[in-house]
């Protein structure tokens, strides 16, 4: 099945449990700031939005963390290309000729 089909994915056999908690949290949220808890309706935004930002920094870092790994396998894998093309004995072994 191709990936875009919805009933393969990593969260189609909890759909239904993942609403039913995401519907109780914003309720939760409402009855708070309904019963005048607005201090600790902001204090959960902000800590929503902070792990939020959290998790977004986290990810950046480690793509950045990605990205020096394979830089520094494409130079190992040149530098052994080019010990290959250029042994030190001085016989080279590519197309040169004599």
């Amino acid at each position: 099945m191709s990936g875009a089909d919805s009933s393969t994915g990593l969260f189609s056999g909890n759909r239904n449990l993942l609403i039913a908690g995401a519907v109780s949290a914003v309720l939760f949220v409402l009855l708070l700031a309904l019963l005048g808890w607005g201090g600790a309706v902001g204090f959960i935004s902000f800590t929503v939005y902070t792990v939020i930002w959290l998790a977004i920094t986290a990810f950046v870092l480690w793509l950045f963390y990605r990205l020096v790994v394979a830089v520094e396998r494409i130079a190992h894998a040149q530098q052994r290309i080019a010990a290959a093309q250029n042994p030190p004995n001085g016989t080279a072994t590519g197309d040169d000729g004599p």
